[in-house]
């Protein structure tokens, strides 16, 4: 053998950094073609397993659908919600049941956005993982974030398929993971709204709120059999309530009922109706399946003026709040509160549930108060109730101002610390602010009897006009008997005084006669050791009153003129014109309308002089209908009740306008126009039935009697 062909001879040697192919040869005769060695794209299928015992989601699903069905559309979509809503298992069963929708995969990545013992999982790491199921050796993948990112969508390009970022933590975290092909689709799971994603690609929303009654029950009857179910049906609602309708919540619920099949729904109901157990209650014991370790994920992702105001969100009672409130229960501006309430709305912690309003899932409230009394000092805390109860109080004096009250007004010191008062300019905007914040109002009422606070009698008393006029009659009743509980406590004897006079008239409103004479007695003397005039003759008043109700004709009138002695020796005009009015009102009771006139007419100039007490001007306006047609002037009568209505509609007045109505209708079928008549009562039905009130059935019978007549 010659020594080109001797093995021992040939040396190989490379020297430096080779990248591609190498050709190793002792003697090569002829050309060398080199083919770059190529890898076998695979078809991923990358998702986890579907949840057992899917419920409901219709909505979200068909959302999720139109993104594949429209080609046209942007390929990129956002299922933002709450900790532990259900967005993973929505996006998990729906990509299994489209499957065949991306013939050419299914990539997933959990990038533990919110994961408490690990970091979150960084775009180049993610990218290596997908650049991997697609059958890309690791030695292949270049150099770089970016020209990974190229690569990545390269492969994509043409190719349908489905990219799954789930628990994403920000808009960054995911932009380089999306693909750029309009054949594949992204689908990100978010406890943020990723207003960037939105924003810079024009992705859709989806978001995933708890879930409807009967879905939630659905949820339970799959887990735990039907039979189950079925057997305690009251108690299983309960336990849907009690985990307001939380998918993770119900999950953790079942999974104990499931592993102690012994263990009744009824007895875990009432284990549950301790707000402040509930958490530990609903808790497996593993990392994921605690409903308190899921919302602290989110928690400790907010900054500390955030955090801080979750905490203190707590301490809220009612059923949502406004920004002036949030506001003054963090001692803040208006601007600084608009800012933290947008990152918590972000990250799903409280939602904005109409213009201006927001609220909290009741077990994030749980959650919140809880992180608030183990993170903020006591004497913290009571500075923050103070700060919110003066907020309501000092409003709802300033709104009760524009209603017109012709009590005796409130007097309240200015607020402590830092307050923000929601401004009221007008009657109207009294009236507005009162029915947003009606169910508000009552839980702070209650929340201050409660903690013993001095602001609960005057809140109840600042709020009375507002639930008298719109004959919320039961609330009307509740909060003068905490006012009254208050006012003993803590009140002064004029404070006394009046809460009994309120409660009094409260009473009467409820048709609990015998107990609002009882109270009208005790504020009657209480008001005579303390010589007020104006007090002893506002509760003449609300005794004669009583008393023409109750049928004693000889005692209403006795009242009525007493209220008019004492009204006259304190010179106060607009009661003199009141007193005088129920005296009018006493003969109309008693069938006596030309004795009813006098009084009435003079009541009536009286008002026009004051102009003030719109809706006591109603009043007389109506007693003087009345009056006139009692003696046969029935036009005479229907020109003052249109006043009178009017009036009431203005003023949001509900009882007066009823009650006007009624004595239209009979004043219109009197004159032969039956339509007119119907329409009336047609319109008094409608209110009341809105108002719950149990007066609607009895004018539904005046109804079809008219019907009968026409």
């Amino acid at each position: 053998m010659g020594e080109a062909g001797s093995v021992d001879r040939v040396v190989n040697s490379v020297v430096g950094d080779v990248a591609g192919a190498v050709v190793q040869a002792g003697s090569i005769s002829g050309g060398v073609v080199v083919h770059q060695a190529a890898w076998q794209t695979a078809v991923p299928r990358q998702l986890p397993p579907s949840r057992t015992g899917f419920v409901g989601r219709k909505e979200e699903l068909a959302a999720l659908d139109a993104l594949v069905e429209d080609r046209d559309a942007v390929g990129i979509s956002v299922v933002d919600g709450m900790a532990g809503v259900g967005k993973s298992s929505l996006v998990v069963h729906w990509a299994h049941q489209r499957e065949d929708r991306f013939p050419d995969g299914q990539l997933y990545v959990d990038l533990r956005g919110f994961d408490p013992t690990s970091a979150p999982v960084e775009p180049g790491e993610a990218i290596c993982a997908f650049l991997d199921a697609l059958g890309v050796p690791g030695e292949m993948a270049p150099a770089g974030l970016d020209r990974r990112v190229g690569l990545y969508r390269s492969l994509l390009a043409g190719r349908r398929m489905l990219v799954v970022l789930d628990n994403a933590r920000d808009s960054d975290q995911v932009t380089s993971l999306l693909p750029g092909s309009p054949s594949c689709r992204a689908v990100i799971t978010s406890r943020y709204r990723l207003d960037g994603v939105v924003a810079r690609f024009g992705a859709h929303t989806v978001k995933v709120d708890v879930l409807a009654d009967d879905e939630a029950l659905a949820l339970l009857a799959t887990a735990l059999g039907q039979n189950r179910i079925a057997a305690d049906p009251r108690s299983a609602a309960e336990l849907v309530r009690q985990c307001a309708r939380l998918p993770i919540a119900l999950t953790i619920l079942t999974a104990r009922l499931v592993e102690e099949p012994h263990l009744s729904l009824r007895t875990l109901a009432a284990e549950l109706r301790d707000h402040r157990r509930r958490l530990s209650f609903l808790d497996c014991g593993e990392a994921g399946l605690a409903v308190a370790s899921v919302f602290s994920w989110s928690y400790h992702a907010l900054d500390s003026a955030a955090a801080a105001l979750f905490r203190l969100l707590g301490l809220h009672p009612g059923p949502d709040f406004t920004l002036p409130a949030l506001a003054s229960l963090a001692g803040a501006g208006l601007h600084e509160a608009r800012e933290l309430v947008l990152e918590l709305s972000r990250a799903h912690l409280v939602e904005q549930h109409k213009p201006g309003r927001y609220r909290m899932h009741d077990l994030l409230r749980v959650y919140a108060r809880d992180r608030c009394n183990a993170e903020v000092r006591p004497v913290f805390r009571d500075r923050a109730r103070h700060r919110l109860l003066d907020h309501y109080l000092h409003t709802s004096v300033a709104a009760d101002r524009h209603m017109d009250a012709p009590w005796e007004e409130v007097h309240i010191g200015p607020p402590t610390g830092a307050v923000t008062l929601r401004h009221i300019g007008s009657q109207a905007d009294a009236l507005a602010w009162f029915r947003a914040e009606h169910a508000v109002l009552l839980s702070v009422l209650e929340h201050g009897t409660a903690l013993g606070s001095d602001h609960t009698w005057r809140l109840a008393r600042a709020m009375a006009t507002y639930l008298d006029r719109g004959n919320h009659r039961v609330d009307f009743v509740h909060t003068q008997r905490l006012a009254v509980a208050a006012a003993e406590r803590s009140g002064t004897p004029q404070a006394r005084a009046m809460a009994h006079r309120l409660l009094g008239r409260a009473l009467i409103r409820a048709r609990r006669h015998e107990e609002a004479r009882e109270h009208l007695r005790e504020a009657l003397r209480r008001f005579e050791e303390l010589d007020d005039l104006n007090g002893l003759s506002h509760t003449c008043y609300a005794l004669g009153y009583l008393y023409g109700l109750t049928g004693d004709r000889a005692q209403a009138l006795a009242e009525s003129r007493t209220a008019l002695v004492l009204s006259r020796r304190g010179g106060h005009q607009l009661w003199q014109a009141k007193a005088l009015n129920n005296i009018g009102w006493c003969h109309l009771e008693y069938g006596e309308p030309g004795e009813a006139l006098s009084p009435c007419l003079q009541a009536f100039d009286l008002y026009r002089t004051i102009g003030t007490d719109p809706d006591g001007y109603a009043h007389v306006l109506e007693c003087l209908g009345r009056a006139y047609s009692g003696v046969g002037e029935p036009r005479k009568a229907l020109n003052f009740y249109r006043q009178a209505l009017a009036l009431c509609e203005q003023r949001g007045n509900h009882l007066t306008r009823c009650t006007t109505l009624r004595f239209m209708a009979t004043d219109h079928a009197t004159l032969g126009d039956y339509e007119a008549a119907r329409a009336a009562l047609r319109d008094v039905v409608a209110t009341l039935l809105r108002l719950d009130s149990p007066e609607a059935t009895a004018v539904q019978r005046e109804l079809a009697a008219l019907d009968r007549l026409a």
